[in-house]
């Protein structure tokens, strides 16, 4: 089955990885930021 993708779902599909990249950047970024505040780094 050669089906080829269109642009459209080449579109939806890195834009779909850029917002999984996102989601995961800022589920990292939580608890790195509560770490950080309760060793007092970060005012």
């Amino acid at each position: 089955m050669g089906r080829e993708l269109t642009a459209g779902t080449k579109l939806l599909n890195g834009f779909l990885k850029l917002m999984i990249a996102c989601l995961i950047g800022i589920l990292i970024a939580i608890p790195v930021a509560l770490i950080l505040d309760t060793l007092g780094i970060i005012d």
